[in-house]
């Protein structure tokens, strides 16, 4: 199965509230990507779990790899997971970053508010 096949397989998982396995499939794909999407949503999957610290660094992949897709919302992703790991200094400074990004896709001015 190549990529994108165990990303929609992933998606699906998560779809019926299976995130341990989501989980599973995520780290096969990361292995062999380099596709931001991979990495912002197996941060999030891991969240689901309470997975915090894993989900950190899940998600600075990813927003290392194309800081400008879904940016916003990443970030907002990444403060949760820091903020809940005991790092409210740093998720403090992601939400001010946050607040001062110009509106964009897909949340528009939503992540901001």
């Amino acid at each position: 199965m190549d990529s994108e096949e165990l990303y929609k397989k992933a998606m699906e998982l998560e779809s019926r509230g299976e995130h341990k396995t989501a989980i599973s499939t995520y780290e096969e794909i990361i292995k062999k990507s380099n596709d931001p999407r991979h990495f912002i949503v197996f941060g999030v999957c891991l969240q689901k779990c309470g997975h915090w610290k894993q989900s950190i660094e899940a998600l600075e992949k990813g927003i290392s790899l194309k800081p400008h897709y879904c940016e916003g919302d990443a970030r907002l992703f990444l403060a949760k997971a820091l903020f809940k790991s005991g790092k409210k200094g740093r998720a403090i400074k992601q939400w001010q970053h946050v607040s001062r990004m110009q509106s964009e896709y897909p949340s528009y001015e939503s992540v901001q508010k």
